[in-house]
């Protein structure tokens, strides 16, 4: 994104990072289903769009922050989509499950990251002029 200064580059990464899979679980936590596909896509979503939008220096904090967006990302959903009135046994092992639920969709937005990363760094060396000083025959 030519038109952005990095800070502003940062911020809108940052924002769609945490966003999305912010946006997606109270999303799903209001349809009932807390960690369901809705969440699941809006953690991968989220991820791939900060990865396509993150500068080279950006990338690396990408991959440890997922953990820290998306398991309480997870919670929440799960916190909004339990009805009122539930015993805190119920929501203490709706919790577990949701852990478990958010480590599977971390390690797939964690997969996510990398592979877009790779991408765009493929199809940057590849698909970029190279100028006519740095051209040796």
């Amino acid at each position: 994104m030519a038109g952005l200064d990095e800070r502003a580059r940062a911020g809108l990464t940052a924002l769609l990072a945490v966003g999305i899979p912010v946006a997606a679980g109270i999303a799903a936590g209001m349809r009932g289903s807390g960690d369901g596909p809705v969440f699941q896509a809006g953690a991968v979503l989220g991820a791939c769009a900060a990865t396509l939008l993150a500068t080279r220096r950006g990338l690396w904090w990408l991959v440890p922050a997922q953990p820290m967006i998306v398991v309480p990302s997870a919670v929440l959903g799960m916190l909004l989509s339990e009805p009122s009135g539930t015993n805190r046994t119920k929501m203490g092992t709706d919790a577990v499950s949701a852990l478990h639920h958010a480590f599977v969709i971390t390690l797939v937005a964690l997969g996510a990251v990398i592979v877009v990363a790779l991408l765009k760094a493929a199809v940057g060396r590849g698909g970029e002029p190279k100028s006519a000083g740095a051209h040796r025959g």
